[in-house]
């Protein structure tokens, strides 16, 4: 299946597509291929996405229904509503614990 990672993000380098010849003077015939091409990676990128096609329900400044991840990622939220500091530390082992208020998240690594 296509991929998005096999573009580069300068548009100069992108001259060959699915294949296909893109750069400046290429047979016109070549830019139905190439659109298609497209068209197939951006729908694979999105059926890799879990509910892009729908968005998140908000009521009252709260998101409802299920939050759901796959494969990767999450979302931050606190359990209570007196944390609402939301820092968030990354630290060497052995360093002094940050003075924080309740809600405050430490990572140390070795």
């Amino acid at each position: 299946m296509p991929s998005a990672s096999e573009f580069s993000k300068v548009p100069a380098e992108n001259a060959t597509i699915g294949g296909v010849n893109a750069a400046e003077g290429c047979s016109p015939g070549g830019m139905n291929d190439i659109v298609r091409y497209i068209a197939a990676v951006i729908r694979d990128t999105a059926d890799k996405i879990p509910g892009a096609g729908t968005a998140m329900p908000i009521s009252g400044g709260t998101f409802t229904g299920d939050i759901l991840r796959k494969d990767r990622g999450a979302y931050w939220h606190h359990a209570g509503s007196s944390q609402t500091n939301g820092q968030v530390y990354l630290l060497p082992e052995g360093s002094a614990r940050p003075t924080a208020a309740e809600g405050v998240v430490v990572f140390y690594y070795s």
